[in-house]
């Protein structure tokens, strides 16, 4: 083996089972199974925002962008949602009871990250490039979670890619929201839910 071969990037660090796990034990939880009660300690959220920053990117643009809520800042989002929600729906899709259930959310969410992506000043690459490296650091913090102790999902609701949206979180020209982790703490008593099985990947691949 060469001498300049990078041995941190060759030697596995985990068995194949062990990574396996991990990804194939990724679960989206939702706010019926979260503690209202108990907060994400500040220190673990970092934890997951490192994961984020290991993803890859074309040319290294690294376009991810984190805007994290919490406490009354936490309130303020649900309360900004709810309002994209009432003056951006026609009113005869507008629904009173969706309204409320935003606004609810608030008790039982300890924290939402808004997801943004960040272009590239220089538009080295393709927009779409900037969206799966956005991606794939989402994925990342999607697989910490449960190290952690923490809950959650990504979620994309039509008041992500409002106007709206975009001006509260201070976003300008390509730069946009791709949705929120709405993240907790899950209930003590929370009942086994068992993973959904994907289909067999053998369905989903050609060799040639």
């Amino acid at each position: 083996m060469p001498n300049n071969l990078n041995d941190k990037a060759t030697k596995p660090v985990k068995d194949y089972n062990a990574v396996k796990d991990i990804i194939s034990e990724r679960q989206s939880l939702f706010v019926q199974q979260m503690d209202g009660e108990k907060t994400i300690e500040k220190e673990k959220l970092w934890k997951l925002l490192q994961l984020a920053n290991y993803a890859p990117s074309h040319k290294r643009t690294e376009p991810w962008r984190f805007t994290v809520f919490q406490s009354e800042g936490k309130d303020d989002f649900f309360k900004t949602l709810a309002n994209i929600y009432k003056t951006t729906t026609p009113d005869a899709n507008f629904e009173e009871k969706k309204m409320a259930k935003i606004l609810n959310k608030s008790k039982s969410v300890s924290t939402v990250v808004a997801i943004c992506m960040n272009r590239d000043e220089k538009g080295s690459v393709p927009v779409y490039e900037e969206q799966w490296a956005v991606a794939c650091a989402v994925q990342n913090i999607l697989l910490g979670m449960k190290s952690l102790g923490i809950i959650g999902y990504w979620s994309t609701p039509k008041m992500v890619f409002s106007e709206e949206m975009k001006s509260y979180l201070g976003l300008e020209g390509e730069n946009q929201c791709m949705g929120f982790l709405q993240l907790g703490v899950p209930k003590e008593d929370l009942p086994f839910i068992p993973i959904k099985e994907n289909g067999p990947i053998e369905t989903k691949v050609t060799w040639r």
